[in-house]
């Protein structure tokens, strides 16, 4: 797992390369968000590629060492719990929509602040954020949650497939 600041790519994210209509990957200037989720709440939105996942119930399972600090189905997004923001750990993620599912072991604990979550899957080549990721220069995919806070510094986690690995089994193209 790989975590990145925005803050050390900001120009990677703010170029103006325009945003397709229907792609639900994070957009790259603030005048292209959609409104702004409600108090200690957060909206999840899903790409495959440059694609939009709808997702008219999507499942979440949150834990935090050995407890889980949330669970269930939502609509688009979730209300914070109040132990969530007190919790130390780091968290364990995993969203499904459909088929999809997506798993990030290891989050730091400020995504659970209002604002937006980001996840996908991206082929290449990537959108804008991961295209200047030196690490995923030979990926085949990268599956990606992106934590964008309102008022906060967004962040981002990751974990891809190595086009080296891609026929291993168990490998890490085939782990979820």
């Amino acid at each position: 797992m790989m975590r990145v600041t925005l803050s050390k790519i900001a120009l990677l994210a703010f170029v103006g390369v325009p945003l397709v209509a229907v792609a639900q990957q994070r957009p790259s200037s603030a005048n292209q968000y959609p409104p702004n989720p409600p108090a200690n709440h957060v909206e999840v939105h899903f790409a495959m590629g440059k694609q939009t996942v709808t997702c008219k119930h999507f499942k979440l399972t949150i834990k935090g060492g050995e407890q889980t600090i949330l669970t269930g189905t939502f609509a688009s997004g979730f209300s914070i719990p109040p132990a969530a923001l007190t919790s130390p750990d780091k968290l364990d993620i995993t969203l499904q929509c459909g088929e999809r599912k997506w798993h990030f072991p290891e989050v730091l604990p400020q995504a659970f602040r209002q604002g937006w979550w980001w996840v996908g899957t991206d082929y290449p080549p990537f959108q804008e954020l991961l295209q200047n990721d030196e690490s995923l220069k030979d990926a085949l995919w990268v599956k990606y949650l992106i934590v964008d806070p309102i008022g906060g510094e967004p962040f981002y986690t990751y974990k891809f497939c190595p086009t080296r690995l891609k026929d291993q089994k168990p490998g890490p193209c085939y782990t979820d």
